[in-house]
Order: structure tokens, then sequence, then C-alpha cells
């Protein structure tokens, strides 16, 4: 009997001594994994919040400042050329109007002021990269408790089409919390159109007289005629020709007139909106200032009814009086050539 006591005894003591040992175990380590467990899925939950706040970053409000910044700084540079100059380099200077709204004026004397101040409008003021960039790591700062530090590198702007110049921004990302610390190198890209926007080619060499805006032609290639090229050149619109020899819209800032095959638009000019209307040029835009004609009449042709006086009846020269063209641009615009049709020899 007295064994069969002890054996109970000695089992009661087991579980009590079990009970208690599970009871040390539910204090002492337990409660610590579950502090370990909160805090760090507090810490992803932060870093994961950041991630989206660089993809935001850089898919949203960088792209849409690079977008502002870029379409100011070109109408800016457009302002700047009414001033009856050229630029010596589109991109140093495009990038330096985005960056921080300055220009070296003039160029080469290491003197860069706002550009704002030549051009009399405000039109850079508060829409600078490093504007933007300010106000995006100020307010990061204060909504998300993060330090942003943007560092641009370059803009760059080039065509690839016609109608379109192509913005690219290359920047230093730093993004640092109480819990990380995210470092990239950022290329983001965006573009702008073009219609709408003045021909600073016009504008230079006119002195800022003669602004005629982008503005694309819907006429098909194959469909060209005299009543179109009058449209053409009463609307003042802009057409691209497959292997064009006209140069690209941001070759017009520098007048570099060389054929871009990929980008370049051609327009015709208004002799009505000349100070001396009658020149012995080609009024195909590019060509008209410079002066490849001059010296050839031979080659160029009024476009013109043949006979003698005004008014005229046939051509364009009933309501565009002295208009001429090469005869590539007779082709193109497909504009007889026939002395008893449209065309006639200009000497």
């Amino acid at each position: 009997m007295g064994k069969i006591k002890m054996n109970k005894k000695g089992i009661f003591f087991t579980f009590i001594a079990i009970t208690m040992m599970i009871v040390f175990i539910i204090l002492f380590t337990q409660q610590p994994d579950l502090s370990l467990t909160r805090n760090s899925n507090g810490v992803l939950v932060r870093i994961s919040s950041i991630d989206d706040y660089i993809d935001d970053l850089e898919k949203s409000y960088l792209k849409t400042a690079l977008q502002t910044s870029s379409y100011k700084a070109i109408f800016s540079l457009i302002e700047y050329e009414k001033g009856g100059a050229y630029l010596a380099d589109f991109n140093e200077s495009f990038f330096e109007v985005a960056s921080n709204g300055t220009i070296e004026d003039p160029y080469g004397s290491g003197i860069h002021v706002l550009i704002d101040t030549i051009t009399g409008k405000k039109i850079m003021e508060n829409s600078t990269m490093e504007n933007w960039t300010k106000s995006i790591s100020d307010t990061a700062s204060s909504t998300f408790n993060i330090n942003t530090t943007i560092k641009i590198n370059n803009i760059t702007a080039l065509q690839s089409n016609p109608w379109e110049i192509d913005i690219t921004l290359d920047a230093n990302i730093t993004v640092a919390s109480n819990v990380a610390k995210w470092k990239k190198r950022s290329m983001i890209q965006t573009s702008i159109p073009i219609e709408g926007l003045s021909d600073p080619y016009f504008l230079v060499n006119t002195n800022g007289a003669y602004d005629n805006k982008i503005k694309k032609s819907s006429v098909i290639f194959n469909q060209w005629n005299i009543s179109k090229a009058r449209e053409h050149l009463r609307n003042g619109t802009y057409v691209h020709w497959q292997n064009s020899q006209a140069p690209s819209f941001i070759m017009r800032f520098t007048n570099s007139i060389n054929p871009s095959e990929c980008c370049g638009i051609e327009s015709l000019v208004n002799p009505n909106k000349l100070a001396i209307p009658d020149n012995i040029e080609s009024y195909t835009d590019y060509l008209f200032w410079t002066s490849a004609y001059s010296s050839r009449c031979i080659e160029l042709y009024n476009i013109t009814y043949p006979g003698g006086n005004p008014p005229y009846t046939g051509g364009l020269w009933d309501e565009f009086q002295y208009f001429k063209m090469d005869f590539d641009s007779l082709v193109r615009y497909n504009i007889s050539q026939d002395s008893q049709n449209d065309a006639l020899r200009t000497c």
C-alpha cells in the first residue's frame, strides 16, 4: 500500500513541476518573441512604404516635374531667340535653363543670368527642376519623415520623331529614414509635344516679327496639289517628308539647317508676312534664309499662272504674290511646272 501512495505522490509533484516549467516558459520566453515579431512587422511595413514612395518619386513626381520644367525651358529659349540670335549649343542652354533658370549671356562670356530677366517674362520662376526637387524633398520630410536628396547630373533633349522632343533626366537619388538608406542613379524619361510652339528659325531671321507656330498638316503625302499647298501656306502648317532634307525642330534653335531624316519638318514662307516680299529664294522655309538660290534664279519657279499683270487667275500669286519654289519642292508638293499650268521659271 505504501509503495502505491509514494507513486501517486511522485506523479503529483512531477505534474506540478511540469506545469511551473510551462508557466516560466510562457512568461519569460514567448512574450519577448511576440514583441520582436511586432517590431519586425513594423520595420517591414516602413520599408515597404518607402519603397512605394521611391517608385512614385521616379514614375510620377519627378516625371511630371521634368515634363513641366522642360516645356517651360523650351518656351523660354524661344522667347530668348526673339532677340535675333541663335543658340550656340542647344542642349547646354536647355540643361541650364531647365535645371536652374539661368543662361550664359552672351555665350562664352562666363556670365550666367536668369533667363526671365532677359525675356521679361516670369516663365521659369519657381518652375526649374531645382525648385521642384526642393519642393518634393520638403513634402517628403513633412509627410513621411524621410530625407530625400536629388542631385541633377544632366537633362538632355533630342528627337526620335518629328512632332515630339524626348527628355531624359540623369539624377542621383538618396532617401534616408530611421530604418534604412536607399541610394540609386535614375534615368527618368518623358516627352513634350512641339505643336503650338513658335518656330525659332522664323523668329531669329525676322527679329521676332514673323511668328510661325508649329501645326502639323493633315495632308497625306500622295494627296498634295496646288490647292492643298495654298492651304498649307495660308495656315503656316508643317509637313514631314520621308527622307526629309529639312532640319528638325531642335536643330532650328542653332541654325543647323541640315537634313534630319527622322525628324525634319518644313513650312512655306508667306511673302505677305515679310518686310520685303519679293526675294530670289525658294520660299520653302529652311531654304529661304540660306540664300541658296540668290544667284540661281533660273532654278526657281514663280507659282503663278503665266501671263502679264495682276489680278492673277491661277497658281498662288492671286493671294501670295512673289511666292517661288525650287524644283524639288515642286515635285514634293505635286505642283506642275508646265508653262500652261501653275509654275513658270523665275528667269
